[in-house]
């Protein structure tokens, strides 16, 4: 089991022909949507905490 990060380095080879860069795009793209989808689900909760003014 690794990391999105480090399952995307081993994607990349030094040599630039060898590399399936649209692999690599796609993985990247699909590692970036649970956290958008987060960040879109709790956005309401974050900014009533931000503009709530008790404390």
């Amino acid at each position: 089991m690794n990391t999105i990060v480090i399952a995307l380095r081993k994607m990349v080879s030094f040599a630039d022909a060898d590399t399936q860069w649209h692999l690599v795009m796609v993985t990247a793209m699909l590692a970036i949507v649970p956290p958008i989808l987060v960040v879109v689900a709790m956005q309401r909760w974050f900014v009533r905490g931000l503009v709530e003014s008790e404390k």
